[in-house]
Order: structure tokens, then C-alpha cells, then sequence
């Protein structure tokens, strides 16, 4: 049996040899099990929340701790769960449904699409029935409150009349097709789709790979309800999106591919997409990571109006960071109502961004960069819905040079940035410090807490990443470890976090 839920891990394999960059700085605080990050906000216009959820590409991760994480506007671990699992992806929030999704990955066999209420907790779970394999790239929820899963099924076909990449197809080719199946909320099966009974093989692309054990010759890796109910499909190894009609199951068109049913006016086109998505305005964006690009490949967010009348694609709109670089896997595009555009850059490392947010003008308004070796397959922006998450307030207690900082009373379980698990600590460094406490199946986090200076350590401080128009001149500068530093020299490029303590004894999280 094939692993197709892997496919999407097996698809980095060929950077584990990237080395690690030396050196990583982090600027944000993390409690144990979470990845260090960097978050740089450039500009604070953004007050929404960001969903992600990184994993590890390489080791043995069968038994790791995994979090589903959600950061404030500023960039702080808001919210996280720790799970079990070797993967966990596209972590979401449906805001007509009022639930949390993601998908649970333990083995190719294993995979569970998980429902999360605005409390925190899980309430349901699905995978796939009738013999069809889970497959871990889609967990959609329709308008209709049906459940959209991905899926993977294998046909024996005969493929010897064809070359693949100079290779002849074997007679007995195991044909790798996607699946879509919908449930109800009782898990009923309501509806079923195979790529193997609609696309032959001979649309597949020669420099993906040919195997006659198994051959991945589509690689679905998106569903997306259309306005009018049915379906529209990313196909990487395609390099085209397919529409699909929701009853019959026949293919409506098709956008890329080597049978494309729309010409690009104004674009060379896509290849190896991701996360094809219709949007409000009628246009289709996505995540072009372009392995078959010309080089230099550099991977893109793209949007395309259609013209159903003259069957022709016109990109209206398309972000490439500076400098560009290419991403071979992995990636979504999202466009909020208030065109925000949120691109997650895949299987990429450091020094490039894993998460860029940007207007509609292209101008950068955050960036989130993990540790090197950690990936994420999609990220979000989302409005929540958190009246009920109350975050925490440290409070601080000074006597003589011993500086305790403590939780409320009342939960089960407390996490701290230092990696201490009781109530209170103590304190004898300067620096950042949060503190998360249990809610739902995870832990909420506090306000970070702002130390510059051990013996004024209980004075109130400012936590902010601009200066106000009446702020003194800076007395001290520290790094988020709490070392003194000298200030900062050249030009502001908002990629440096210091902490910043004026001569009044408050202090400021500062960008320069």
C-alpha cells in the first residue's frame, strides 16, 4: 500500500541536507514544545489574529509534540495546543460554521480531520470511508455545512503507450488519484469524486516523477466550493486548478495544464500551485510556488479574472517578495475581504520568510520566520471569536533583589517562557516573559511581560513597537535576553526587536 497522506512530507526530502543557519535569533517568547520564531510587524493596522502550525521536516517525529498556535496582531503566542502527532496542517477558522479545523496526521493510515468549538475543544472528527485513504492536503466546511475531505485511491492502468521524462509507462502502472468526499454532519456519505475516473495520467507534467509502483500524476491539493456549489480543484502535478461538477462529477474546465481551457493574456501561467481559491470578486488567487517556471523560479501569490466567454485568464494582481525565491512545495494564498494578503511561502528556511502579510499595494505589513527545519503547509488570518479567552495578567512582587511574577489562581496547568510550570517563578534577569495558562484543550497566553531593569522590575511597563509623540529619549537598551546593548545604529528596517527602558523607568518594545 502506498503512503499518499506522506506525499506532502516526501515532497521536502530533498532539503534535509539544507544546513541549519547559524547564529538564529528568536523575538518572541515561547513556552516548551513550541518552535522559536521571529515576528516583525511593520505596520499595526492589522489587529486580527494569525493561525498557524509548524512542523519539523526530517527525524523521527512519530511521537513528537506538535502545536496548533494562534498569534496575536503583535506577533505573541495568543493560544496553542500541544498535540501527538508526526504532522499537524491547515489550521483554520470557519466563521459561519463557528468551528476550528485541522487535520491530525499519525500514519498514512491514521489521519483525522478535526472540529474545534470557539472554546477550544474538539467536539468531532473525520476521515474518509469505503476503502479511500486519507489524504492530508484539504478539510473543507461547504455553505451548506457538509464536510469536504481529501482523499487518495490507487488504479492499475496501463501507461505504456506514454513517456514520462523519457521513461516508458509500465503496462501495470499504479495510478495515484485524488478523491473529494462529503459528509454530513451524521458522517454520512453524500458525495464522491476520484481524479482516476476523469483524468488520464497523459495530462500529467514529464518532470514530476514517473514510478510504476506508484505514480502521483495529479496531485490534488486544494477543494474549494465555488459560488454556484460545485467544486473547484488544484492538481500540482497538473499545474492547473479543475472545475468540477458537484452532481455528475464531469470536469466544467479547466485553468493550466496541457489542455487548459482558458489562453493567459498577460502571464506565463502557474506550475506546481497550491490553495486555488475563489474570491468574493469572482477571481481566482493561489500559491504559484513555479517549478517549471523559467528561471530565475520565483515562487508568487497570483490572482486571475476569468473570462468564461472568451476563455481567457488575465493576472490582475500578483506579489513577489524581494529578494525572490523559489518554494518547491507547500504554500497557500489568502486574500481578506479588505484585500490583505497573507502568503505562506511552504518549504522554505531561514533567512526567507515562512509567513508574509501585505496590502493590496504590495506594501510588507509583517513577516513570521521559524527555526530552520521547521515548515508550515498553510497559515491564516482570522477575526476570532474570543470573548470567553480572558488572557491572564502576570503579577509581579519585588523584595529586595528576589522579583517573583505569578499567575492568576485556578488552572490546571501553567506554562512560562522560562520553561517553568508553576504558578509563580522568580526572576533575577532582565527580558520578556508570558506566561500561558489551560483553556479548552490548549493554553492562553498573557500580555508579554517587560523586565529592563531587575530592580524596578515591578514598575508598570509599556509593551509597545512604536514610539509615542511624547516618549523621553531612550535611557538603556537591552535584547530580549535582557543584556544591555548599545542603541542602534543606521537606518530603521523594522527587522531588530529591543526593549527599551526611558528614564522614568518605563519601557517599550521597540522595532529599529
Amino acid at each position: 500500500m502506498y503512503m499518499t497522506a506522506f506525499r506532502l512530507i516526501a515532497a521536502g526530502l530533498l532539503l534535509l541536507g539544507h544546513p541549519a543557519l547559524s547564529g538564529q535569533n528568536f523575538n518572541r517568547p515561547v513556552p516548551k514544545n513550541v518552535p522559536p520564531y521571529d515576528f516583525v510587524q511593520y505596520d499595526s493596522s492589522y489587529q486580527g489574529y494569525y493561525l498557524t502550525a509548524p512542523f519539523p521536516l526530517g527525524g523521527n517525529t512519530a511521537n513528537a509534540s506538535l502545536p496548533l498556535m494562534i498569534l496575536d496582531s503583535k506577533g505573541f503566542l495568543f493560544w496553542y495546543m500541544p498535540l501527538a502527532a508526526r504532522n499537524l496542517l491547515d489550521f483554520k477558522f470557519n466563521s459561519a460554521a463557528q468551528l476550528y479545523q485541522f487535520v491530525k496526521f499519525h500514519n498514512p493510515q491514521e489521519v483525522q480531520y478535526v472540529l474545534m468549538d470557539t472554546g477550544f475543544n474538539p467536539v468531532d472528527s473525520f476521515t474518509t470511508v469505503n476503502g479511500i485513504l486519507p489524504d492530508i492536503h484539504d478539510f473543507q466546511i461547504s455553505s451548506d455545512h457538509t464536510f469536504l475531505l481529501a482523499g487518495a485511491s490507487d488504479t492499475i492502468l496501463d501507461l505504456s503507450a506514454y513517456l514520462f521524462n523519457g521513461t516508458p509507462g509500465a503496462a501495470n502502472t499504479r495510478a495515484l488519484g485524488f478523491v473529494v468526499q462529503e459528509f454530513d454532519a451524521d458522517h454520512n456519505l453524500l458525495f464522491q469524486w476520484n481524479s482516476n475516473d476523469h483524468i488520464h495520467p497523459g495530462e500529467a507534467y514529464a518532470n514530476y516523477p514517473y514510478s510504476a509502483a506508484a505514480f502521483d500524476y495529479c496531485h490534488g491539493n486544494s477543494i474549494e466550493e465555488d459560488t454556484d456549489g460545485n467544486l473547484l480543484l488544484s492538481f500540482r502535478n497538473l499545474n492547473a486548478v479543475y472545475k468540477i461538477d458537484r452532481h455528475s462529477g464531469d470536469i466544467l474546465w479547466q485553468m493550466g495544464g496541457k489542455t487548459s481551457s482558458f489562453t493567459f493574456a498577460n502571464d506565463a501561467g502557474f506550475s506546481g500551485q497550491h490553495d486555488a481559491r475563489r474570491l468574493p470578486n469572482g477571481n481566482i488567487a493561489l500559491f504559484d510556488n513555479a517549478n517549471q517556471a523559467a528561471p530565475p523560479r520565483i515562487s508568487r501569490a497570483v490572482e486571475y479574472q476569468l473570462d468564461t466567454l472568451n476563455w481567457v485568464a488575465t493576472k490582475v494582481w500578483e506579489y513577489q517578495h524581494a529578494p525572490g525565491f523559489f518554494s518547491p512545495a507547500m504554500g497557500c494564498h489568502q486574500t481578506t475581504t479588505d484585500r490583505r494578503h497573507l502568503i505562506n511561502y511552504g518549504l522554505v528556511f531561514r533567512p526567507n520568510p515562512s509567513v508574509v502579510l501585505t496590502d493590496d499595494d504590495g506594501k510588507r505589513l509583517s513577516e513570521l520566520v521559524f527555526q530552520d527545519s521547521f515548515v508550515i503547509y498553510r497559515s491564516y488570518l482570522f477575526d476570532l471569536p474570543l470573548t470567553g479567552a480572558q488572557r491572564p495578567v502576570i503579577s509581579c512582587a519585588q523584595n529586595g533583589g528576589t522579583v517573583t511574577l505569578s499567575a492568576p489562581a485556578g488552572y490546571e496547568r501553567y506554562a512560562w517562557s522560562t520553561g517553568e510550570t508553576a504558578a509563580s517563578i522568580s526572576v533575577q534577569a532582565p527580558g520578556v516573559y508570558q506566561l500561558w495558562v489551560s483553556h479548552g484543550a490548549g493554553m492562553l497566553g498573557s500580555e508579554p511581560f517587560v523586565i529592563p531593569d531587575v530592580s524596578t522590575a515591578c514598575q508598570a511597563s509599556d509593551v509597545s513597537e512604536t514610539g509615542g509623540p511624547d516618549d523621553p529619549a531612550p535611557l538603556e537598551y537591552f535584547d530580549l535576553l535582557g543584556r544591555k546593548i548599545s542603541p542602534p545604529e543606521g537606518p530603521r528596517t523594522g527587522s531588530q526587536l529591543y526593549v527599551v527602558r526611558f528614564a522614568d523607568g518605563r519601557a517599550r518594545l521597540r522595532l529599529h
